[in-house]
């Protein structure tokens, strides 16, 4: 697996940093690339490949999260994000992700990811990811999509950021290792799902199910001998 991965990881940050030295933006402007829906999305392409394509003929489910994670590895290398990472000696690690697929990938049809950061909490950093045909024609949208064509598949992932073991504050770690200001920062935060945005209500609805799996996986190991 690590023989496929890490070179393919490898790649994708490597893209990331040639985007960002290439990119016409400011180094502020370039890390607020994906930081909320207010902002633009940062764009990953790619196709689905020999490692992705299954006996079904269209792209595995497994591989959309690969390539998810693809896209965050060459986002972050894009806006900075690794970079402050390394130089705090912190790091991002998913902690959960939940995907919903909703129409197939055809081999070596290439599609784009927007990933945004969606929200954060006291704890938590949650990001959004959507999978789409590149240029998808205008008159192929649908309702609940956006300008770039039906959506392909949804992926929400929750993470933590973690220095020395310990898991910090996502908002402290923004304030002090990102370019963003606190206005960016206050639009980030995650409110109860009853008076929030849809992003909010479905971060809240992921909190409820990771609850019920948290207490699931404790009874399960309270038996294990």
């Amino acid at each position: 697996m690590g023989l496929v991965h890490i070179p393919r990881t490898a790649a994708a940050i490597a893209k990331g940093f040639a985007k960002r030295r290439l990119s016409p933006l400011s180094d502020t402007d370039k890390s607020l690339v994906g930081l909320g829906f207010q902002s633009q999305p940062y764009v990953y392409t790619s196709r689905a490949g020999l490692f992705d394509v299954d006996l079904m003929l269209h792209m595995n489910n497994a591989s959309y999260l690969t390539h998810a994670e693809l896209a965050r590895w060459e986002w972050t290398a894009f806006n900075g994000t690794l970079e402050a990472n390394i130089r705090s000696k912190s790091f991002f690690i998913v902690a959960a992700s939940m995907i919903r697929f909703r129409r197939e990938i055809q081999p070596l049809r290439k599609f784009d990811i927007e990933t945004r950061l969606g929200g954060i909490d006291e704890r938590n950093i949650w990001c959004y990811q959507t999978f789409h045909y590149s240029n998808e024609k205008s008159s192929e949208k649908e309702s609940g999509s956006n300008e770039r064509g039906k959506i392909l598949a949804q992926v929400l992932t929750q993470g933590v950021i973690t220095n020395k073991g310990r898991v910090i504050n996502p908002r402290e770690w923004l304030e002090v290792h990102f370019p963003a200001s606190k206005e960016s920062i206050d639009e980030l935060s995650i409110v109860s799902e009853e008076d929030g945005s849809i992003f909010d209500s479905k971060a809240a609805r992921f909190m409820h199910l990771e609850e019920a799996l948290r207490k699931s996986a404790a009874l399960y190991d309270d038996k294990t001998v």
